[in-house]
């Protein structure tokens, strides 16, 4: 699925357009910027704030004579938030960038690809003055779908995987709570037999106590009834 982007055309941009349109050329697009900080974007921009990736176009496709549709994949190793975009001349040139200071675009995920795809509006320059300079292949809306789905799963997969030790996590918990209690149990069986055994002599010795008052008092009966 694609992205509409509306980005700030900036200053250096729109100086490069011109030029190669008063050559009779097309600025050519060659690559995109991703970076980690959001915020609102100045045409005064020469590149982005917190860059931390460039990603060379993979495919592209003329929606208007003032609108691209354009894809790349990014990859890598890394993790982090695309929050900054920005697109690339073949000089280098900073031609747009978008941003906003608190809803990113994108999370590409660690050891794992991001297909970025973006419907680019280029409304504030001139019809046709835009071109892009994909890789050969063309990474077009035909792979999008598929991508997606491979994403899709990723995210799906690695969220169990969350689940998963999440619930590992907390049969370790119980485990380690029931160590606890039966450590202690372990502890208070001691204890409870020792008990046992002194309130079972005890009793002994009041039973024993009471037969021989018992005794001793049949005996003081009969003495003082019959005599010595």
């Amino acid at each position: 699925m694609s992205i509409p982007l509306q980005p700030i055309i900036t200053k250096a941009g729109l100086t490069a357009v011109f030029r190669a349109d008063n050559a009779g050329l097309a600025a050519e697009i060659t690559h995109i910027v991703v970076g980690t900080l959001g915020y609102t974007p100045s045409s005064e921009q020469k590149t982005l704030r917190a860059q931390i990736a460039k990603y060379p176009i993979a495919g592209a496709q003329r929606l208007s004579p003032t609108q691209i549709h354009l894809t790349a994949l990014a990859d890598g190793t890394q993790a982090f938030w695309v929050k900054e975009v920005g697109f690339l001349l073949s000089d280098g040139t900073l031609l747009a960038v978008w941003s906003h200071p608190t809803e990113p675009l994108a999370y590409k995920p660690e050891n794992a690809d991001l297909l970025l795809a973006y419907d680019l509006a280029l409304s504030a320059l001139p019809a046709n003055s835009v071109t892009i300079n994909s890789l050969p292949g063309d990474l077009n809306l035909t792979l999008s779908g598929p991508l997606a789905s491979l994403a899709t799963a990723q995210l799906a997969a690695d969220l169990r995987g969350l689940k998963q030790q999440d619930l590992l996590n907390e049969h370790g918990k119980r485990h380690e709570s029931s160590e606890t209690q039966l450590a202690d149990l372990s502890g208070r069986v001691p204890v409870l037999e020792r008990q046992r055994a002194t309130d079972r002599d005890g009793l002994l010795g009041a039973i024993t106590a009471n037969a021989a008052g018992l005794v001793a008092t049949q005996i003081l009966f009969v003495t003082t009834k019959y005599g010595a």
